[in-house]
């Protein structure tokens, strides 16, 4: 069992005192109309009790509303807000978790609470054609803007946040302040680095003088702004002494704009990625560094530590995966750590979408920790599951910590169902954690698994189970096309299981998700693909957060994409379809089926009405993604 020593040692922040190197990262996600109630404290108090070293929430400052995260983010810009939040924050405490507040703005501003929002920064730049040009901050609205930074980080210190951190990365306001490409300015809040950083450190200043000089400060920026004309690590360095020496506690590094076309955390990114940004920061500077960004694992995280990379690691989707990852990584429990598989789900929710996060692919319970702790049943039944895969594992898991006799059958010779395909292409290796971790969460509770057992109603009814829970998954969705039975016309399945090949001239039928990968993972292969789609855009159930990445790597890569088209049929010479009205033939020797998948209800239909209690669950329900089916599968196992 490997002891991670520096990971879990302490660290002196400012006044702050850290009883190890974990940061829950600020994330906006369930304010109650700007106050930290309900499902806010619930998030944060499990954070802390899992072990987090030190909790950030984020905090709206503009007077009487909120930015662009709504009422997703905790208010602080009145005195209204300081009691609750200082009752928030005393709770976190009895967690064992200092409380650091971040005062966040991205481009909204308003002077008062009767001015309306407006997109605003230092000139009127826009680094996309589509996105909104902001309007150019007069001098006396810079010190206005600073002021109210003040007035908040004066109400944080009342409310009882151990430190104040200023956001002031990822193409904010600050930000753009900072920046050589969005800062046109040629007054002296513009031009030089002196006077870009004239802003951030204005506003250092002023907090510091109305919260008191003996409050603790933090920084969080980007690291590299990954634009075109934007200041790299070098500069970032000189960035970090300048805020260093106005008296920030630490840098917390972000990578990028909200604008980069660069991915920053998805799946394409490797593990750690950003560290040598954060190495490189760290030798320029004295005082701790935090790095983050597709850091999951808690032992590359000490590793990191140990290497003098950095000196604190930021975390924030390993933590909604699961809340308990530090204390369990502290004990050695690793295999009990239900990881993040990179899915960009909650990014999709809480940043493209800007709603709250109600569903985590491998944590049920993100979103709804209110609704869903895990009590004793009342009566202990015998809990029949059929399927091995995400829901079945998932039902299982959850009945057995309830105190069932829980048993399941699955018809393979492994657990993990339609995730073992979904893990196939390019990148997605990380769906491989939720097998392990379900597989051996299983183990730990000693559910009775029955590999290779196909089940039939008969059986089923003869087990003599006091609940049954039919997990039966999906298949292929087979559409009717003229020649579809022909030799060289496979399913995305069988390809993805290895079970059937595909030759040099491909023909994609389906460009959705499923469609997109398999197309991208053929051309990656040196193969000719073409991906026919009837909709009018490519890849229309792929996230924001991903969507812009696939499509890009696709064209990058030479696929062909055909939106608008119908196949007619399928000949020896390829695809026949209509696109835009017109009949076009597309060449290939192979054709692969990427329709979507239907529910494998067979059993569901057969056992109606027959079993005392029973359940159908996930895809043989409808076919789902694997965060609604994991979700669907723990309320049930919560009702039994």
């Amino acid at each position: 069992m490997a002891k991670l020593e520096h990971l879990f040692s302490p660290l002196k922040v400012g006044s702050l005192r850290l009883k190890n190197r974990i940061v829950l990262l600020p994330m906006a996600l369930y304010a109650d109309n700007g106050y930290p109630y309900g499902r806010q404290t619930k998030f944060l108090l499990e954070r802390a009790r899992g072990g987090a070293g030190v909790v950030c929430m984020p905090l709206n400052l503009l007077p009487k509303g909120f930015e662009i995260t709504g009422s997703m983010t905790c208010d602080i810009s009145e005195d209204v807000y300081i009691k609750p939040l200082k009752e928030l924050i005393a709770r976190v405490h009895d967690c064992g978790a200092p409380v650091v507040g971040q005062l966040i703005t991205l481009m909204f501003w308003r002077r008062d609470a009767g001015s309306a929002l407006e997109v605003v920064g230092p000139s009127e730049v826009a680094l996309r054609p589509k996105a909104h040009k902001p309007r150019a901050l007069t001098v006396e609205e810079i010190h206005l803007f600073s002021s109210q930074y003040a007035e908040a980080a004066q109400r944080a210190r009342e409310a009882g946040f151990d430190a104040v951190e200023i956001m002031g990365g990822i193409g904010g306001t600050i930000s753009r302040f900072m920046s050589p490409i969005a800062n046109r300015r040629t007054d002296d809040y513009g031009g030089s680095f002196e006077n870009r950083m004239r802003f951030p450190l204005e506003i250092m200043e002023k907090c510091r003088a109305a919260a008191g000089r003996d409050y603790t400060f933090l920084w969080r920026y980007s690291g590299h702004e990954c634009v075109d004309g934007g200041y790299g690590v070098e500069e970032a360095c000189e960035i970090g002494r300048a805020l260093e020496k106005s008296g920030s506690g630490w840098l917390n590094l972000q990578v990028g704009w909200h604008d980069t076309t660069v991915p920053l955390v998805t799946k394409e990114v490797p593990q750690g990625h950003f560290v040598y940004i954060a190495e490189k920061i760290k030798n320029s500077v004295n005082i701790p560094v935090v790095t983050g960004y597709r850091i999951t694992d808690p032992e590359m995280a000490d590793r990191i530590i140990a290497g003098g990379q950095a000196d604190l690691i930021g975390m924030a989707r390993a933590l909604i995966s699961d809340p308990e990852l530090p204390n369990k990584a502290e004990a050695g429990r690793f295999h009990a750590i239900n990881r993040c598989i990179c899915c960009c789900r909650c990014l999709d929710q809480g940043l493209a979408q800007h709603k709250p996060v109600e569903v985590c692919s491998v944590n049920a319970r993100m979103g709804d920790e209110i609704l869903t702790d895990i009590q004793p049943a009342s009566r202990a039944k015998k809990i029949l599951v059929i399927g091995g895969g995400a829901a079945g594992m998932e039902a299982a898991r959850v009945a057995a910590l309830r105190g069932h006799r829980v048993t399941l059958w699955e018809k393979s010779n492994r657990l993990g169902g339609l995730l073992h395909y979904a893990k196939t292409p390019s990148g997605k290796w990380e769906i491989g954690y939720l097998i392990d971790y379900l597989g051996n969460q299983l183990k730990e509770l000693k559910v009775d698994v029955v590999l290779n057992r196909e089940a039939d109603s008969s059986s089923i009814i003869n087990e003599g189970a006091d609940a049954v829970i039919l997990a039966t998954g999906s298949k292929p969705c087979i559409p009717r096309i003229p020649g579809i039975d022909r030799a060289g016309v496979i399913t995305a399945m069988e390809l993805l299981s290895g079970e059937k090949k595909a030759g040099g001239k491909v023909v994609v039928i389906g460009g959705g998700s499923i469609g997109c990968e398999i197309a991208e993972m053929l051309a990656s292969e040196g193969k000719r693909v073409t991906v026919l789609e009837m909709l009018s855009k490519i890849g229309l159930d792929i996230g924001p957060t991903e969507r812009f990445i696939m499509v890009s790597s696709l064209r990058e890569k030479g696929v062909a994409l055909q939106v608008n088209a119908e196949a007619t049929g399928i000949s020896a010479a390829g695809v026949e379809a209509v696109c835009d009205g017109s009949d076009r033939l597309f060449e290939a020797d192979t054709v692969i089926i990427a329709t979507g998948m239907q529910p494998a209800n067979d059993l569901s239909t057969a056992l109606a009405g027959k079993l005392p209690e029973a359940y159908s669950i996930g895809d043989c329900v409808e076919a789902k993604r694997i965060g609604e089916a994991v979700k669907d599968a723990y309320r049930v196992a919560l009702r039994l």
